[in-house]
């Protein structure tokens, strides 16, 4: 991770609270223990002044939770059923058989799913398009931004339980925090953006 100011610094790099972005320790000053860009820092003080108290988090509702990962999932559907709709009937047109390995396209769009989501959360602050269609984010348990490697920790545990998402998303009804257990595995939380 290098400083987005100053490219040539990787030591001691770390995000911004706030807006999540790299900084170098010399890019960087701290507020009540927290780090904060320049950018970042006006607001957060204007915010300790007025009394505001940004470090505790508010967490998003499952139901605006589940309608995150509906919209994503109609991102990555919409273009599947597409390429499969033409797939089938262009064959079926011609009078052509339905070629068998037609079975296995889904297998790409799976992954691509996967890389969708893990790049998203790594890359645009812990949100994909549904999560910023619905103001959430996701972020660790402190608010601060979460790393790389819990983003694709997030998705990876999210793929396999996948094929019990009930089960997956039970502790949410439940938890003060709302979390999920891929959120719990992950070290992650979901919260209001």
């Amino acid at each position: 991770m290098l400083c987005r100011n100053h490219i040539d610094v990787d030591a001691g790099v770390r995000r911004c609270a706030r807006c999540g972005i790299p900084f170098c320790p010399d890019c960087l000053v701290e507020i009540s223990g927290r780090p904060y860009c320049l950018m970042c820092k006006s607001e957060q003080l204007l915010d300790v002044r007025s009394g505001v108290d940004r470090s505790q988090v508010q967490y998003a509702t499952i139901l605006r939770r589940f309608g995150a990962v509906f919209i994503d999932g109609l991102l990555v559907a919409i273009p599947m059923y597409a390429l499969m709709g033409v797939l089938i009937f262009l064959p079926a047109s011609r009078g052509q058989e339905v070629n068998p390995l037609f079975n296995f396209i889904g297998i790409p769009f799976a992954f691509l799913s996967l890389f969708y989501e893990g790049l998203m959360l790594q890359y645009k602050n812990g949100q994909t398009l549904g999560k910023m269609a619905l103001r959430v984010r996701v972020v660790r348990p402190d608010g601060s931004p979460m790393s790389p490697g819990q983003a694709w920790g997030r998705v990876a545990m999210r793929t396999v339980l996948g094929c019990l998402w009930i089960v997956d998303y039970i502790p949410a009804f439940f938890t003060l925090e709302k979390t999920t257990l891929h959120d719990m595995v992950a070290g992650t939380r979901v919260v209001d953006a």
